[in-house]
């Protein structure tokens, strides 16, 4: 074969050069002692091959005479190059092997896991997704490991899948959120990375950041990002602004709230409330009760009148709140109405009010919701009543368990619930109603439940809650308003 290819370009050149130059001469092919005429000249460019007939596929025009003999068939003048022949030929070899090839690198790809297509095998301008396919492998792997209760195994598996293609989003959001608990650090370097990569997702992922610093108590970070999302995320103004609130209230020294108040980027409603908040807070309570009574409710913004009652509740005028509340109704959604009611009546000591309130929701021929049933565990968390806690959890096993999510959401709340009223047998029922529904470790509800005891090495809970799924955001809140 390689004999062929060669004289195939070879002699091809030479007749080339023959006819370029006039025909002039002996042709380049044929027998120099013979006349030049068809069928009567011999052709001396098979002369060395061992069968001389296979010189055809070079050249058609080699054809034996009534003697045997291999000559040529055409004049001098008509030997002529047969390029396509030479192309046509190679090109189907290479052709070949290249299909040949493609067709064992597909099978050895697909027999690995690589789930590759034909053309991104055969298609050179798709070569580059290759390298997205071998991350997705490593990043099915890290789904079964985590399934499996393999962490470790997962998280290395996606560490792989980042390196082959850091640009993919779902692999470095994955590797951010398993990063939070172990390596912070470098969960925060991936969140900042991907806001650079996908800012059209800029949304999505601060979000994910943001809980991931509020479950590491990281109230700097928060604030620093709370005020970044209030510049480019209005539509979720309540969340960033609470979230903001509640990192100048917890450290005053490290958040200005004023800062944000002349930021012309930010909402003119929620530095309104940032303005009305950053006054309460250097004032005596009795003041910061007048002004936030006094000052004209903000306009289009609800959470004014949600600002103005918590704080009003947490300086010690529960009264005052439930007022602010009753004159909101029309604006305020059912839930905020009740956490704030049953904030102000345990701050008032009104524990029948609100030990009637707990026997009418949780009453044995009322279906119980998850978000109910969160409501009233995260007020418990706030505001700890044992009795209480008690009616929650024999009301747990009533509680519907699809959606699986919001029922673990729930089950965990009352978890912490109980934990935070000190009651060691209230978790462990459950516990084991979660052990009953899912087949997952509970080693992370056994170090918190350390921790609830006064019985852990760990006295920092924001070391504990990074590594609780799921906690919602109003947990995470109450735990670390409580134990920050």
């Amino acid at each position: 074969m390689v004999l062929t290819v060669w004289a195939l370009f070879y002699w091809n050149a030479r007749k080339t050069i023959f006819r370029l130059r006039g025909r002039r001469g002996v042709a380049p092919c044929q027998h120099p002692s013979d006349s030049g005429m068809a069928m009567k000249t011999a052709c001396d460019a098979c002369t060395a091959w061992h069968k001389r007939e296979r010189f055809r596929r070079v050249c058609p025009l080699l054809k034996q005479d009534d003697a045997g003999l291999w000559v040529c068939s055409v004049d001098r003048a008509e030997v002529r190059p047969f390029w396509g022949r030479a192309f046509a030929y190679t090109g189907g070899t290479t052709g070949g092997v290249l299909l040949l090839m493609a067709i064992l690198v597909y099978s050895s790809m697909r027999i690995i896991g690589y789930q590759v297509t034909w053309r991104q095998v055969l298609w050179p301008p798709a070569w580059s997704e290759l390298r997205g396919v071998r991350a997705d492998l490593f990043i099915r792997q890290a789904r079964e490991k985590y399934a499996a209760g393999e962490v470790r195994e997962a998280i290395q598996a996606l560490t792989v899948a980042h390196q082959l293609n850091p640009w993919h989003y779902q692999v470095s959001m994955m590797l951010a959120q398993f990063y939070q608990a172990g390596s912070p650090q470098q969960s925060d370097r991936l969140y900042f990375q991907l806001m650079q990569l996908h800012p059209d997702r800029r949304a999505e992922i601060a979000r994910a950041w943001f809980q991931g610093l509020l479950a590491r108590g990281r109230l700097d970070a928060i604030a620093e990002l709370a005020q970044s999302q209030l510049a480019t995320e209005p539509r979720l103004a309540t969340v960033w602004t609470y979230a903001l609130l509640f990192a100048a209230r917890h450290r005053p020294d490290d958040v200005d709230l004023t800062t944000v108040v002349n930021q012309t980027a930010v909402p003119v409603e929620v530095r309104s409330v940032l303005n009305l908040a950053a006054q309460a807070q250097k004032l005596p309570p009795d003041q910061a009760r007048e002004v936030l009574l006094e000052a004209p409710p903000v306009a289009g913004f609800p959470f004014d009148r949600v600002f103005r009652a918590e704080t009003l509740i947490r300086l010690g005028y529960p009264q005052d709140a439930l007022r602010v509340v009753a004159g909101a109704q029309r604006e305020l959604s059912g839930r905020d109405i009740a956490r704030l009611a049953f904030a102000a009546y345990a701050k008032m000591g009104n524990r029948a009010r609100l030990k009637a309130e707990f026997t009418a929701l949780l009453a044995p021929e009322r279906q119980l919701r998850p978000a109910e049933c969160t409501l009233l565990a995260v007020h418990l968390v706030e505001y700890p009543d044992a009795e209480l806690v008690n009616l929650l959890v024999n009301a747990l096993d009533r509680l519907p368990k699809d959606p699986a999510d919001a029922w673990l959401e729930a089950a965990m709340a009352v978890f912490c619930a109980a934990g935070v009223a000190g009651d060691e047998a209230a978790m462990e029922t459950v516990k084991r109603a979660v052990r009953d529904t899912y087949a997952i470790r509970l080693s992370s509800l056994d170090g918190l439940q350390l921790y609830f005891l006064r019985k852990s090495a760990i006295s920092r809970i924001e070391l504990i809650l990074p590594s609780l799924n799921p906690l919602s955001l109003e947990l995470n809140y109450a735990l670390l308003d409580r134990y920050l």
